[in-house]
């Protein structure tokens, strides 16, 4: 099958962003702890690669080692407007690209092109069903599965508020909350992910509808960002 868009050399050049460290960070602020058992082991993520005959990117391998197991963050919960993220023995082949994660409530996929499985970061690519043609996604996998995994776990915790704000005003939400990782590594994707450990404060913000969710623990650290903010935040 021809490929929907190449790897650009960048995305080549690129090493993985270490983005096991920054999920356990993830996990810690919205759960409390992070434990080995939320992730699979080495063994069963190689399993998962020879089942395929590939070797799988590092970034992925480095997600299901922190959260492979993790019912919010692989997006089993049940929640609403999360992604299913296929765990190792459940990812497949389709039309020649390895899908590893699905919308839960829409027909919509994502993938990494065989060809591009080998690179420790690949693009990722998407298709709106699973009989429809695969486009660039994502310039780097790490990036998306670190903002797939801020989205999860801000749909996860207790105390919701969202509004809708340009990208221009996104400064307000950086002088108050750092991101998860950095700026630098979540280029290239649809979203962006932000975290405040100590108040246990997570946002997620969408590019494409200009939405801002924000989430914590503790609904007076979300009141106490409200009003720091000055933004326009309705509960979700």
């Amino acid at each position: 099958m021809e490929r929907s868009l190449a790897v650009s050399d960048d995305s080549i050049d690129l090493g993985p962003a270490m983005i096991k460290e920054l999920l356990q960070e993830l996990m810690s602020t919205a759960f409390g702890i992070w434990t080995p058992s939320d992730g699979c082991t080495d063994a069963e993520v190689a399993v998962a690669g020879d089942h395929l005959g590939i070797y799988l990117p590092d970034a992925l391998r480095d997600y299901y080692v922190a959260a492979g197991r993790h019912p919010e963050l692989m997006g089993m919960s049940g929640h609403e407007h999360t992604f299913r993220v296929n765990a190792p023995e459940h990812l497949s082949v389709e039309d020649g690209y390895m899908v590893f994660c699905a919308e839960n409530r829409w027909p919509a996929q994502w993938s990494v092109c065989p060809d591009d499985v080998g690179w420790p970061d690949p693009r990722v690519h998407g298709r709106s069903e699973p009989s429809g043609k695969w486009y660039g996604e994502s310039r780097r996998l790490s990036s998306f599965l670190i903002n797939i995994a801020g989205r999860q776990a801000v749909r996860s915790l207790p105390h919701q508020a969202t509004c809708r704000i340009r990208e221009q005003q996104l400064g307000v939400v950086e002088s108050l909350l750092g991101y998860l990782g950095s700026h630098e590594i979540q280029k290239g994707g649809d979203w962006l992910s932000f975290i405040d450990p100590s108040r246990r404060i997570l946002a997620s913000y969408s590019y494409n509808t200009d939405t801002l969710l924000v989430a914590a623990v503790d609904l007076t650290a979300l009141e106490s960002l409200h009003e720091r903010s000055g933004l326009p935040l309705k509960p979700a």
